[in-house]
């Protein structure tokens, strides 16, 4: 899910709060969280802020999803990982 998911899973009355909150665990102003769920500035890419996002959202919102230029797509979550079997050459 990502951030701007996050935030409008709220209700129009929660939102304020949920980017304080996610500010202030980051020592940031709100507009700031509102710019990264808005795609007009890059969530931090240091380890430490990514895992405050994470732990903040429970998970919901993936290291994936805050910065696929570093940690690469999210995966989804209804594929498997195995490659498909080929058949063999008898």
């Amino acid at each position: 899910m990502e951030l701007l998911e996050y935030i409008n899973s709220f209700t129009r009355s929660e939102r304020m709060s949920v980017r304080q909150e996610l500010a202030c665990q980051h020592g940031v102003s709100e507009v700031t969280v509102r710019a990264w769920a808005n795609g007009t500035r890059k969530h931090p890419c240091t380890l430490s802020a990514i895992e405050v996002t994470e732990r903040a959202t429970s998970g919901k919102v993936s290291r994936h999803e805050l910065r696929p230029d570093i940690f690469g797509p999210a995966k989804s979550s209804g594929t498997s990982a195995r490659r498909p079997s080929t058949p063999k050459n008898k």
